[in-house]
């Protein structure tokens, strides 16, 4: 576990760390099933934002982690962001992006946090632990599903008629609760899984590393009221680099407090439609 200034706040993130290196991924599927039995059933997916790098020594077995729990439940919408803040360190991240590292910065404002870290795991916009600890998640998954869902999204993306590079995906939300606090704003994400890494230099040099849910790109959809019963929906139309595999894409969309960061409903598809 490593952070920028060496220090953090709210949760005993090396334990974690020792406790996966430990048992491994047994633990999770074990803790994921009980967020499933303990949560409210109708639950709605709970966000889970990894912050990562390849600059970073203890970043691997949290990027382990996350496509362990994205393949083994539905219950969680896995995704994963490359910060850029490790790049001087003798390897730059192919996927990393200023922007990842900025929104890691504004979670660690709404949090009061003292700095940004990695590997750092970000649940339902409302609660932040190490990447690793795999115990945390678990509690605070079961947490989001146990409380009624504030709002709910859905998400269609296909790839016919809107060109060859291009996606079209439809985003609708709507408010099921009174959520107070003003409009909200309904984020789509575009994800990649099975890019594969091989490491030149740095702290993870030598190493070859398979990724899931790797963020390419997070755009604003829409402003939503914030008022019981608020719905609104948006058609785009997204460029696509060609370097991305059409056949290992993902979307997901989900209603976020501007202010709080809150997440308040979510939803994915993977793999896209080819038509």
């Amino acid at each position: 576990m490593q952070t920028q200034r060496e220090r953090f706040g709210l949760v005993p993130w090396i334990v974690g760390i020792v406790i996966v290196a430990a048992i491994g991924f047994g633990f999770f599927r074990k803790a994921v099933a009980f967020s499933e039995t303990n949560g409210a059933s109708d639950g709605a997916p709970v966000v889970l934002e990894l912050f990562t790098s390849e600059g970073c020594s203890s970043c691997p077995p949290a990027d382990a982690l996350i496509s362990e729990l994205g393949s083994s439940t539905k219950s969680v919408i896995p995704l994963a962001y490359h910060v850029d803040y490790w790049n001087h360190l003798g390897w730059a991240d192919p996927f990393s992006s200023r922007q990842w590292s900025e929104r890691q910065s504004d979670y660690a404002r709404a949090m009061n946090l003292d700095g940004e870290y990695t590997p750092q795991m970000v649940i339902s916009g409302a609660w932040q632990c190490g990447g690793s600890d795999a115990g945390s998640i678990e509690r605070a998954v079961a947490t989001a599903r146990s409380a009624s869902p504030v709002g709910r999204t859905s998400v269609q993306a296909n790839f016919a008629g809107a060109g060859p590079r291009k996606l079209r995906v439809k985003v609708s939300a709507q408010m099921l609760s009174i959520a107070g606090g003003g409009p909200r704003t309904v984020m789509l994400a575009l994800f990649e899984n099975g890019l594969v890494s091989k490491i030149g230099a740095g702290e993870n040099g030598g190493r070859e590393i398979t990724y899931d849910y790797t963020v390419r790109k997070l755009l604003p959809a829409f402003e939503l009221d914030g008022a019981k019963g608020a719905s609104a929906s948006k058609e785009l139309n997204i460029e696509l680099d060609d370097s991305w595999s059409l056949d290992h894409l993902g979307v997901a969309a989900f209603i976020q407090d501007p202010t709080s960061l809150r997440i308040e409903g979510a939803s994915s598809e993977y793999p896209i439609a080819k038509n």
